[in-house]
């Protein structure tokens, strides 16, 4: 066990409450303490214990009876199930009797009235308003596993209420991670302390590597979403990078395909795809030699096609292509012509010969500008009307 020197131990994350599936199972012999042992690097097997958050001690199922089908605790299996463990001799969330646990109740019952009401608080806004420091560290906490799953530990309560009432995100602390899961963090730093510009392209959606400066931000998604004709179906991102956008429109309800040939970059899109619990369709390999499946709702071409243009051979791949698409909508963002590295470039379109070049070799007939990045690219929406 080791402490990780780069993290800042204090640092709240947001999530949605939903991605938290599964809570670590504590050896009964193992010393823990969620403030002394923030921050800690932890190998071994303790991460492959896990079960369901709905599973533990009928917890969630117990709330729903009282919260959502308006049961008197008394009337509900789980308020039997613990006070039968404390009526055994064993204390319970610090209740020895029937007595203490009825105050525990109806402390819970306030507390879900006040979520309802109030929407969910952070503990430091809360601890604020109490003036009391030491509250403003007891959010809910978990671990990261080696997959990268977020592993609740402790704050039960708050998180089954989150998720009863659909809360969109909530405040976490991290606590332990395990040792693989911290490699791979490391991987992700050193990547983009290697690029020339010192950061990743795309933002990386899991909480424990957000903090990671990126190229782009969410502004090309925000962009293209507000512009969807559709609100699901299939779509394609033609040089997926690690899957940004396949994350991203996975969430808003689409089936997802990342068409990737760069074998470090697979790896790296593989292992996020694990760490978030996506469903996704990695495509390996050059989209040219992709022939399973040819009709998508949606195409994304940013900052891919210019690629494509530089010699001969792929100038006539890309035309056989966008030919064989069956597409609804395409969302197109060429790079500027008079970047350097089109210099030499077996075409070089402007970017409106660009869109008059996708529209003469493709099923699309109609092309908007949407906007443009900081960087001056510009993105149209391509569909056939």
């Amino acid at each position: 066990m080791r402490w990780s020197g780069d993290l800042d131990v204090h640092q709240t994350y947001w999530v949605d409450p939903d991605r938290i599936e599964y809570a670590c199972v504590f050896n009964k012999l193992e010393e823990w303490d969620k403030y002394r042992h923030r921050g800690k690097v932890v190998g071994g097997n303790w991460d492959q214990r896990r079960i369901r958050f709905a599973d533990r001690i009928g917890l969630l199922r117990g709330l729903e009876d009282r919260f959502i089908r308006g049961v008197r605790w008394e009337e509900t299996e789980f308020y039997q199930r613990v006070l039968n463990v404390i009526s055994n001799g064993t204390p319970l969330w610090d209740c020895k009797s029937k007595a203490e646990l009825d105050d525990r109740c109806r402390y819970l019952d306030s507390l879900f009235q006040d979520i309802k009401t109030n929407g969910y608080r952070s503990q430091q806004e809360i601890a604020q308003e109490e003036n009391n420091p030491y509250k403003g560290e007891d959010e809910i906490t978990v671990r990261i596993a080696r997959d990268g799953a977020l592993l609740f530990e402790d704050g039960q309560h708050r998180l089954a209420m989150a998720k009863l009432l659909h809360i969109d995100r909530i405040p976490i602390k991290i606590t332990a991670r395990h040792s693989e899961w911290f490699q791979f963090r490391k991987e992700v730093i050193d990547y983009a302390r290697m690029q020339p510009w010192g950061k990743l392209y795309h933002p990386v959606t899991h909480p424990d590597l957000r903090d990671i400066l990126s190229i782009y931000g969410n502004e090309r998604f925000e962009l293209i979403k507000a512009h969807l004709p559709i609100q699901s179906g299939d779509l394609l991102d033609i040089g997926a990078h690690w899957g940004y956008f396949c994350h991203k429109f996975e969430e808003e309800g689409f089936d997802c395909y990342a068409v990737e040939s760069d074998a470090r970059n697979r790896y790296f899109i593989e292992k996020l795809k694990i760490a978030e619990n996506k469903k996704f369709t990695i495509i390996y390999g050059s989209i040219f030699d992709y022939r399973d499946k040819t009709d998508f709702d949606v195409v994304l071409a940013l900052n891919i096609f210019h690629h494509f243009i530089k010699t001969e051979e792929t100038y006539y791949q890309l035309i056989d292509l966008l030919k064989r698409l069956d597409m609804k909508v395409m969302f197109f963002q060429p790079a500027l012509p008079d970047s350097p590295q089109m210099k030499g470039a077996y075409r070089n379109f402007d970017c409106d010969e660009f869109v008059d070049f996708i529209l003469e070799n493709s099923k699309l007939n109609e092309s908007t500008y949407i906007g443009a990045t900081q960087d001056g690219r510009p993105i149209y929406r391509l569909q056939a009307v």
